[in-house]
């Protein structure tokens, strides 16, 4: 395992004020339809944390972050939000009403390094809102880093804790073909056709690129085991109090603490209009899948084990 440096602090200046921050204190790198949401709302309503009044930053993935959040559309979503935690108006978009001073701050400084290369002493100043409380930064995207950032992420944050929800690869590439479906970039008729189904699949990258075992390997080349956590979605569906209370004390929260109106159980998606998985779309996503089930089982264990005989593959296959 890589040796890590200690903890560094970070300077930067921004409107001739010299800002000292530590940076985030977690990333969650993905992966996408595997509980990431859920994440964001438990993380926003602990009052142990200051999380951004965004959920995807969206910046360590993009050589000249575009920081969308901040285009005037989004702004005025905060007008929709809902008054349940999270609101349904998107992912990259603004999530509150701008009144906290933390919040307004976040915003000036984001629109202050708009346009400029990525720099991890940039990303680091988007936590310096915090104040002594726990933040981070929760993209799905971030699965597909490349391994340079990888290691310049480790560089600078070497004590930053790293996230990885996993779902059964199966499961979520089709929760996204469903996202895909539900705003017109699916036509379910591919579904009469398992090998064009199957060529979509494999020209997906979002649906059948992602490997949760490979984004696991390698940032364990970087970062000490310590620091790394797979969470899986099979366990926060069947015991999201058991796994909130793990990722509080991984995260250096307090699990006790809790707000009344934000149960473990709270999922905002629920109600999403999913497509019903046909026996081919099952049949193809499987066998597109096949080895990686095999790994998820042998990488993660626990309820990954199970993957594998759910669409008849044996474990030592």
């Amino acid at each position: 395992m890589q040796a890590l440096v200690s903890r560094k602090t970070n300077a930067l200046s921004v409107n001739d004020m010299r800002i000292e921050t530590t940076g985030p204190d977690f990333i969650c790198v993905g992966m996408p339809k595997a509980g990431t949401g859920w994440l964001f709302d438990q993380l926003d309503s602990h009052p142990d944390f200051w999380m951004p009044p965004v959920k995807e930053l969206l910046y360590l993935n993009q050589s000249m972050p575009r920081l969308s959040f901040l285009d005037q559309r989004s702004r005025r979503a905060v007008d929709r939000t809902a008054s349940e935690p999270g609101g349904k108006i998107g992912e990259r978009v603004l999530r509150r009403e701008l009144i906290d001073p933390r919040d307004i701050g976040f915003v000036q400084y984001a629109e202050s390094i708009r346009g400029e290369p990525r720099s991890m002493d940039r990303y680091a100043g988007l936590f310096r809102f915090k104040e002594n409380l726990l933040s981070g930064d929760i993209t799905p995207p971030y699965w597909s880093l490349e391994y340079d950032v990888m290691a310049s992420v480790a560089e600078h944050f070497p004590v930053a804790k790293i996230l990885l929800l996993v779902r059964d690869p199966v499961a979520r590439a089709w929760s996204r073909i469903s996202v895909f479906h539900r705003s017109g970039k699916f036509d379910a008729q591919l579904l009469e056709d398992a090998s064009q189904f199957a060529a979509f699949v494999r020209r997906s990258r979002k649906a059948g690129g992602a490997r949760a075992t490979q984004i696991a390997q390698s940032w364990l080349r970087h970062v000490p085991q310590s620091n790394f956590r797979a969470v899986l979605f099979d366990d926060i569906e069947n015991q999201p109090d058991i796994v909130l209370r793990d990722v509080l004390a991984f995260l250096g929260a307090d699990p006790d603490k809790r707000r009344a109106d934000v149960p473990p159980d709270y999922n905002r998606k629920a109600g999403d209009r999913k497509l019903t998985m046909t026996g081919t779309a099952r049949a193809v996503l499987a066998e597109h899948f096949k080895d990686e089930l095999l790994a998820c089982a042998n990488v993660f264990g626990g309820r990954a084990s199970e993957w594998p005989s759910r669409y008849g593959f044996d474990l030592k296959s």
